[in-house]
């Protein structure tokens, strides 16, 4: 597949994703894509083998898109939990425009994709929490008597209930503001006097 090729591709799932994301997996079709795209079902088609191929590459390229908007804030961080906070919030400007009932149809009827999510929590998300907490501890800004290993599982186990429909549905609000309140909680935990003098301010300014 040429270069051009390939951003023709990537283009195809990022509108596709804004598709999903607004309507829902279920009932977006091929046919709703290629006319919003302004292409034919069979240049659709030269890219993707079905519906499920380009539902899962879709969600492919989304967690994609996550793990780069978390490396770009590694650069940029101050300390270990402004970094946090960073991430929280980088990431939820994306997930604004979900809407949360599209979960649903995610987990119910495309598994292969729904797994992605959950392995990029259970692996992706563990080491980058794990990473965290472990130079916040050498840094004087976490408890240095925690299990960096059993808490950064815990915060997995949290980011879970928030994308799980099944697990927060009668909770009346977005998952974005369920990951705050979340990220909140872990910090407030485990943070020494140091650590949330630092995470007070930056809520402080969150809030302004």
């Amino acid at each position: 597949m040429s270069l051009q090729q390939d951003e023709i591709k990537v283009k195809i799932m990022h509108e596709a994703e804004a598709l999903f994301m607004k309507f829902g997996f279920k009932s977006i079709t091929m046919d709703d894509v290629a006319r919003e795209l302004g292409i034919s079902k069979k240049t659709l088609y030269q890219y993707f083998e079905d519906k499920n191929d380009l539902v899962n590459q879709a969600v492919t390229q989304y967690l994609c898109d996550e793990r780069k908007q978390c490396e770009s804030v590694v650069s940029t961080n101050d300390d270990p939990i402004t970094y946090m906070l960073k991430v929280t919030d980088t990431l939820s400007d994306r997930r604004r425009q979900i809407n949360p009932g599209v979960l649903f149809d995610l987990k119910k009827y495309f598994k292969p994709a729904w797994d992605q999510i959950n392995e990029f929590t259970t692996m992706y998300v563990f080491e980058n929490v794990l990473q965290n907490i472990e130079l916040g501890k050498s840094k004087g800004y976490y408890y240095k008597d925690i299990n960096e290993k059993l808490i950064a599982r815990l915060y997995v186990h949290l980011i879970d209930f928030i994308i799980s429909p099944e697990k927060n549905m009668h909770e009346n609000k977005h998952f974005v503001e369920l990951h705050l309140e979340v990220m909140k909680y872990h910090l407030r935990a485990i943070c020494t006097d140091k650590g949330l003098k630092i995470l007070n301010e930056r809520l402080k300014e969150i809030k302004n």
